[in-house]
């Protein structure tokens, strides 16, 4: 009587401890595929950890799998079942790379019945799925806000240099000249399927009548066709988001035509015709007329005509180069070199007489030619300089004296490039006669600091000049409240910032959240007073001074104490997969995360600024500047840009590496809604998404 009392209790306890035991199973299943392990399925891996309970064979894995595993399936499923799936439909397959995302389906066949007393068994089954996404918001990153130029649109305005006229306007397309290392413009409208390039449809045809012709460069930042209209001070100050690039002042050329006249000269009153920068140590490719650091030699060639009188000799004449380095009373000495055309001669600077600039010069320079002739007899003839023959422009100083700074009028910003070239028989761009022809051809190419991008690991590393100039402006910034710089960059910010550009509409393309930073009016509010703000700022702070003892000490004090951190960036092709899958960039001082901004935005002045965060993008160092003969680091790579042997002062404040797009594996950062894009700059982090 008693039994048959209990025996439904027994029945009903039974089937709740049975389904408990399912449930127990499933449980099991979702933590193991939390945890991104093989699920416990020793059929794939028969050292696999964390088996099921009661019959660990029954558990059955698939990765990236369009369904779970079905009886019938091979008892290893994933050897055909396995990356089946194409999960962000792009075609390419399911592997977990291409997909960037790893689905995990778990099934548990046929879970055992504790009692037995229900008529079926469970097939209890369990997902996750963990994604590769760009990273947002971060922290970790070194207190350096690198400059991207991306410019939507270049244009070469030239002007008269006299009156301020913009006389002629060119708008420029990219090229791709693989000789370069920058990210070229040109002149629209060639044709260069030919050597040298033809100008059909007479694009790069210029007014050139007037005497003194610069050339200032314009950048858009948003606008693909931008109104070059105006006067150019409507051009260059009217608009944030346009920025221009001149010489000394408003409406001096980073680059320089000189237009001469052929009027006949006599022995008492020559005249300088053509005149030629002539380069002779230049390291730079668009030298002599545009340099990035001046620590080079110039020389010059003249054409000069003192008439057809037969009982003057030419040669008698004293002719001297006025210009950076000459000496100052005598000049540099130019010698007669030969007759030229129609009673020309020609003139050039002695081997050991060039132009020199001191190591902290930077700007336009000014080249002009003293002539002296004794013509009659005993009557010394000296006639005015013919002043500003040529304007060789250096970008900035090759050793930057203490608190220099960038000049806040003029300057060549992202320009490390500028040549002018011709299909016009003529020898020399920057020196055109003015009346010959009435339209001159005038081809321009810019060449800007390109965009960053992953490259293979054996190409030259990047330069990133993050402490120099050292002056009110450079690319240090103040992250953390309290924390001096040097320590910054020996332990990384604390503070987590946000990216500012990213597509906030979902239209599709990318757009400024705060380019100019208007919520942090001067700089208010940054760095924040916590590490941990809300709402997470999308600016960052400018630090001013010289930083370059600062940046040395951080430096030091992260990667060489207390020994040099080894260079592992792979020195053949075939060691660069090992590195890149395997290799712990987490725990290697030399991988950092940087913050990217827009150039255009440091083109302020003052402790006050703040500067947009473009994005996060992961850098490998493998070289930093030098303080003595020899590098920091006996591995370190050469300086890419100086010979063997240069002179320290050369790359002050330069830090030299490899972009690299890894996937971060910390609580440091926080992704967005896009997936990882392997092959662009950026950083990316692993999230779990179901």
């Amino acid at each position: 009587m008693l039994f048959a009392l209990v025996l439904p209790l027994i029945l009903i306890l039974s089937v709740v401890v049975d389904v408990g035991n399912w449930w127990v199973h499933r449980k099991h299943l979702q933590t193991r595929d939390t945890a991104l392990a093989y699920s416990g399925d020793p059929t794939r891996d028969p050292a696999t950890k964390n088996l099921q309970v009661q019959q660990p064979g029954s558990v059955h894995v698939l990765l990236n799998s369009d369904r779970f595993w079905q009886p019938g399936d091979p008892m290893n499923g994933g050897a055909r079942l396995d990356y089946t799936w194409d999960i962000d439909g792009d075609g390419a397959g399911g592997d977990p790379c291409s997909e960037r995302s790893l689905d995990v389906k778990a099934t548990d066949d046929n879970v055992p019945l504790l009692f037995g007393f229900i008529p079926f068994v469970a097939d209890p089954k369990r997902r996750a799925r963990i994604e590769v996404r760009q990273v947002v918001e971060q922290n970790g990153m070194l207190p350096w806000a690198v400059p991207e130029v991306e410019p939507a649109a270049v244009a070469a305005l030239f002007v008269d240099e006299n009156s301020g006229d913009v006389i002629a306007r060119q708008r420029l397309v990219k090229g791709d000249d693989v000789n370069l290392p920058f990210l070229e413009w040109v002149t629209s409208g060639l044709d260069w399927t030919t050597t040298p390039p033809t100008d059909p449809f007479a694009q790069s045809r210029v007014d050139l009548r007037f005497e003194n012709t610069g050339i200032v460069i314009l950048v858009s930042k948003v606008e693909v066709l931008p109104d070059l209209s105006g006067t150019l001070t409507d051009l260059c100050t009217g608009d944030p988001l346009i920025s221009c690039y001149a010489g000394d002042g408003n409406q001096d050329g980073l680059t320089f035509i000189r237009g001469w006249s052929d009027a006949n000269g006599t022995p008492a009153a020559p005249v300088v015709r053509d005149v030629s920068v002539i380069n002779k140590t230049c390291e730079d490719p668009s030298a002599p007329y545009f340099i990035r650091t001046g620590d080079c030699e110039l020389g010059a060639r003249a054409v000069i005509h003192f008439g057809d009188n037969p009982a003057f000799d030419p040669r008698t004449a004293v002719v001297a180069l006025d210009a950076p380095g000459c000496n100052r009373r005598n000049g540099c000495e130019m010698t007669y070199r030969g007759p030229g055309a129609a009673d020309e001669t020609i003139w050039e600077t002695r081997p050991t007489q060039n132009a020199k600039f001191a190591d902290d010069f930077s700007g336009r320079s000014t080249f002009s030619i003293n002539v002296t002739t004794e013509f009659p007899v005993g009557v010394t003839n000296k006639p005015p300089p013919f002043a500003g023959v040529a304007h060789p422009y250096v970008a900035e100083p090759a050793d930057p004296p203490p608190n220099y700074s960038p000049p806040d009028v003029g300057g060549a910003g992202p320009v490390e490039y500028l040549k002018l070239t011709t299909v016009d028989p003529v020898p020399d761009a920057n020196s055109r006669n003015t009346g010959d022809p009435p339209l001159a051809s005038v081809i321009v190419t810019v060449g800007l600091r390109p965009p960053f991008q992953i490259e293979s690991p054996l190409e030259p590393p990047v330069v990133l000049r993050v402490g120099s100039p050292s002056g009110s402006q450079n690319q240090a910034v103040d992250c953390d409240k309290s924390i001096n710089f040097q320590t910054e960059i020996a332990n990384g910010c604390k503070t987590t910032y946000r990216e500012n550009y990213g597509d906030w509409d979902e239209d599709g393309d990318k757009e400024w959240s705060d380019l100019l930073c208007a919520d942090y009016p001067n700089g208010a509010g940054l760095p924040p007073d916590t590490f941990f703000p809300s709402p997470v700022p999308d600016c960052v702070r400018v630090e001013t001074g010289d930083k370059i003892g600062p940046f040395r000490q951080g430096i030091a004090q992260r990667l060489t104490q207390p020994s040099c951190a080894p260079n592992n960036w792979p020195e053949e092709l075939a060691d660069s997969p090992d590195f890149f899958t395997k290799y712990d960039l987490a725990n290697d001082p030399r991988y950092v995360t940087l913050m990217v901004t827009d150039y255009g935005t440091f083109q302020g002045s003052g402790s006050s600024s703040a500067v947009p965060i473009k994005y996060f993008a992961g850098f490998y160092i493998t070289g930093w500047d030098k303080t003595g003969t020899n590098p920091p680091c006996a591995d370190n790579e050469p300086h890419p840009w100086y010979s063997p042997g240069y002179r320290k002062s050369l790359d002050n404040g330069d830090v030299w590496g490899h972009f690299i797009n890894v996937v971060i594996f910390s609580s440091s950062g926080g992704g967005s809604g896009d997936l990882c894009n392997f092959d662009e700059v950026g950083t990316c982090i692993i999230g779990l998404v179901e």
